[in-house]
């Protein structure tokens, strides 16, 4: 364990509990099938337990290779398929443990009772997997299982899942081809998934007895084989080819793949902690796939709501713009009353009604009210008085006139264009804006006036006084104006929001069609993205990781590959296929 821990980059105990955390998420999840997968991964880690596992077509001879590796019939053999069951060989006393579908196992010493052995390998209704234990050392190595895995040709579904559900615990792959179907699209297919689930991958082109040279000399035979997976893009890591009839076949690699092997076995602690974390990243994207398919049905009815317009994205950006203009539109009255009032405000707090020209009739006036006041020596009342009327008639027009030019024209056009710029226009209120008339006479600055009031400090009050009351007079009248805009302004946003809520109703599906559907995949994204961040302790997308990981490996498999180069009587090859042992990268 402790040899195994330190060939990984995380190697300490930081790794197993980022397992942990992946197997409590996996169980949060309710992803059973992943769970149990990586329960198997830990236990492997436990034990460091090397597994060759043995994959191809009914009848291309896995069973039979099988047997001649371990060097006895243990697996039933014949043209017949017949393995319909993940088998897995553990070195031990003689004994076959049946795992059915339904029930308790069943043991028994197949030894024996071979034919009962080959009836449970060939049962894959009942029969869930089959482990067997045999007296044998697989090529001097103490702690290595062999697994054999149904046909992946088997046109039952069960005989896939039995494979699919056991290679995320093998270290190495002997993929079994029959000398005539080795380039089926099926083996392509199926070569290259394993390849990039970042498995070590031997291809055992197997029955090579079957070559007539007088068709194809076998070298052209083979030169075709590695053209064939190199415009697959497939890059084994070995190429042997064999046949178990005839031993002294002169292309035959049978030893050189034992040889190959037995030379992996020496770096085992390595690859087997390059598997662990290849195969625990390919369980987390099998969770995000999982995710994903529970997530289908509610998919399936977004999609079916978005699949009623004819442009989901459009309907989306539409229904964004009414949403603005709503809330724009339920903001207006107040935003409108808010500007009314400021510019209001503003223009009567500044407006100049009383400049110097205006406080000078306005204290000429006040001085024609004072008692003692006197025009002339004869008639002097009389004088008095109009000179009196005639100071207020000045002081009036003049005010009248700073009036009308600094207050009356300018409420006007704010309460006028200040609704324009929020999209009010209504006539009669704008008729009304524009028939307004404060009206006022001299008799407001003959009631500002105070008897006994005198100096010039009086003067400036009576002025403000004055200006005050003139301003209120136009408060009022532009509030009266300003209540009615508000009112129109509040009927014409209600209608048109009555409009708005109507179309956001027809849309508001579609949207959250697009929403959900969105934020479905992107939760899907991020939990994955978090799970590989949980294995690897640093965010790296989940292609990152598989390179990550298959580096750990990619060291010791060099030394492999140095090491049956010394043992090869050719000269070492820089590049391509390494003869006769087979390890490549090609």
């Amino acid at each position: 364990m402790l040899k195994l821990k330190e060939t990984l980059e995380a190697a300490d105990e930081a790794f197993i509990s980022r397992l942990g955390e992946l197997y409590r998420a996996f169980t949060t999840a309710g992803d059973e099938e992943n769970r149990r997968k990586l329960g198997q991964l830990v236990e492997k880690l436990e034990t460091a337990e090397f597994t060759i596992a043995l994959c191809g077509h009914f009848s291309a001879g896995k069973s039979s290779l099988i047997n001649s590796i371990v060097g006895s019939e243990i697996l039933p053999s014949s043209p017949i398929p017949t393995s319909a069951n993940v088998v897995k060989i553990k070195p031990g006393p003689p004994a076959a443990r049946i795992y059915l579908k339904h029930g308790r196992p069943v043991e028994f010493d197949f030894s024996a009772n071979l034919e009962q052995l080959k009836s449970y390998c060939a049962d894959g209704d009942t029969v869930d997997s089959i482990e067997i234990t045999h007296p044998f050392k697989f090529l001097d190595s103490d702690n290595v299982s062999i697994m054999d895995t149904p046909g992946i040709d088997s046109t039952d579904d069960a005989h896939k899942v039995a494979t699919e559900s056991a290679l995320h615990l093998a270290d190495l792959i002997l993929y079994v081809t029959d000398y005539n179907h080795v380039q089926s699209e099926l083996n392509f297919n199926f070569t290259k998934t394993l390849k990039d689930r970042g498995k070590l991958v031997f291809l055992v082109v197997n029955q090579i007895d079957k070559h007539s040279e007088f068709e194809l000399d076998f070298g052209s035979y083979k030169s075709g084989v590695e053209e064939a997976f190199k415009a697959w893009h497939i890059h084994l890591d070995g190429l042997f080819f064999t046949t178990l009839k005839e031993d002294h076949h002169p292309d035959n690699q049978i030893q050189a793949l034992k040889r190959a092997v037995r030379k992996l076995l020496s770096e085992q602690e390595s690859l087997l902690a390059k598997t662990v974390v290849q195969s625990t990243l390919q369980l987390v994207a099998d969770h995000g796939k999982w995710q994903s398919a529970a997530n289908a049905e509610q998919k399936a009815k977004y999609r079916e709501i978005l699949d009623r317009v004819e442009d989901a994205g459009a309907a989306v950006g539409e229904y964004q713009g009414l949403k603005q203009r709503q809330d724009e539109l339920l903001a207006l009255p107040e935003a409108l009353e808010g500007e009314l009032k400021k510019e209001l405000g503003t223009l009567l707090e500044n407006a100049p009604l009383t400049p110097y020209q205006t406080t000078e009739l306005a204290r000429q006036y006040l001085e024609s009210r004072q008692p003692g006041f006197k025009v002339g020596f004869l008639f002097s009342g009389s004088k008095t008085k109009q000179e009196m009327e005639k100071r207020l008639e000045s002081l009036y027009a003049d005010l009248a006139q700073r009036v009308s030019a600094s207050i009356d024209w300018h409420l006007k056009e704010i309460l006028a264009k200040v609704p324009e710029r929020y999209g009010l226009s209504d006539e009669e209120y704008l008729q009304s804006v524009y028939r307004l008339k404060v009206d006022f006479g001299p008799e407001l600055l003959v009631r500002q006036f105070k008897e006994g009031a005198t100096g010039r400090e009086y003067v400036h009050n009576y002025t403000r006084d004055v200006a005050n009351e003139v301003k209120s007079l136009y408060r009022r009248a532009a509030l009266s104006l300003q209540e009615d805009c508000l009112v129109r302004a509040k009927k014409s946003v209600e209608t048109e929001l009555s409009i708005i809520r109507e179309k956001l109703t027809g849309l508001a599906e579609v949207v959250g069609a697009l929403e959900g559907l969105q934020g479905l995949v992107q939760a899907e994204r991020a939990c994955l993205d978090g799970l590989v961040e949980t294995l690897t302790g640093r965010a790296m997308s989940l292609e990152e990781a598989r390179l990550w990981a298959d580096s750990q490996a990619a060291h010791s498999l060099q030394q492999v590959k140095e090491q049956l180069r010394g043992e090869s009587n050719e000269p070492a090859k820089p590049e391509g296929l390494i003869k006769p042992d087979g390890l490549t990268k090609f």
